[in-house]
């Protein structure tokens, strides 16, 4: 398992134009700041990521039995913003990733977040379930550094969980157009047989919905695990801050336009909660 040394906290292109926003910092001083209580509102599912994660690993086994046949290798997996990877890690659990003989032939999982702390804690969740038939790789870097300068490898799937909505819409666009994520041919992505993918689980805006409205609707939502008890007033306040001041969710009607516009066929919504704050979509080739 293998941790790359940090990088800059002023990121460049491989052009040397800086990209638009940036993982690092907000997710860092997440991690620091609101982990604990972001793993209470997890720990009893107030956020419904069960049933985004139900729709991803289904998605995947979906995926990994239609391209079995004329899979020449197992498949590589991307995760960019990757976090602690306690959800995934528990979903490429249950698709049997890392089993020889499994239903999700794994061969190897690259995760990318900037905070040194969530990849400690990723290699303490990803050890147990992929080690030693899938080989992991934590790199300490911002995610949009990393596509935008990706090493030669070559991954099947990109994967990005409660991460891009910390990028602008500008910078959303200019992330999914990397030639990294949208050339089919490219030496980060490689299509399967099936076509080639990138999943996003996410926070999204109902259409028509204005950023405004719907920071009042996840404020009310916080307020509502405090009073019924899954976190105090205080441990709430960071939280709130933080999605006030750094996430900027799209309606999928965004997503659809900027998919578009970077090449991708189709940006298809699999799952959404019942609050209707994230959803799981697919940007196929």
């Amino acid at each position: 398992m293998t941790v790359s040394a940090p990088a800059a906290a002023y990121l460049r292109s491989p052009s040397g134009r800086r990209l638009l926003d940036s993982q690092c910092q907000t997710s860092v001083a997440l991690f620091k700041q609101s982990w604990s209580t972001y793993h209470k509102l997890l720990e009893v599912d107030f956020l419904e990521h069960r049933a985004l994660y139900a729709a991803l690993r289904q998605l995947l086994l979906r995926e990994a039995a239609s391209t079995a046949a004329g899979a020449a290798a197992p498949l590589a997996m991307l995760d960019l913003g990757c976090g602690d990877a306690m959800q995934i890690a528990g979903c490429l659990r249950e698709c049997g990733a890392g089993v020889p003989g499994g239903a999700l032939p794994l061969g190897s999982y690259t995760g990318v977040d900037m905070s040194a702390a969530a990849l400690q804690a990723a290699a303490a969740y990803l050890a147990p379930v992929l080690q030693p038939h899938c080989s992991v790789e934590l790199v300490e870097q911002d995610m949009k550094e990393y596509v935008g300068s990706c090493p030669d490898q070559r991954f099947h799937l990109a994967f990005a969980s409660f991460a891009v909505h910390h990028l602008s819409l500008e910078g959303k666009a200019e992330f999914v157009a990397q030639p990294q994520i949208q050339t089919s041919s490219c030496s980060c992505l490689r299509c399967s047989p099936a076509g080639g993918l990138f999943v996003v689980v996410d926070i999204f805006r109902r259409e028509g919905e204005s950023r405004e409205r719907f920071m009042e609707r996840y404020r009310d939502n916080i307020a509502e695990a405090v009073a019924r008890g899954i976190i105090d007033e205080e441990e709430a306040v960071p939280i709130v801050e933080h999605v006030t001041n750094h996430d900027w969710p799209e309606q999928l009607s965004d997503y659809r336009g900027l998919a578009a516009a970077a090449g991708f066929a189709a940006a298809e919504c699999l799952a959404t909660d019942s609050k209707e704050f994230g959803r799981l979509v697919v940007l196929r080739k």
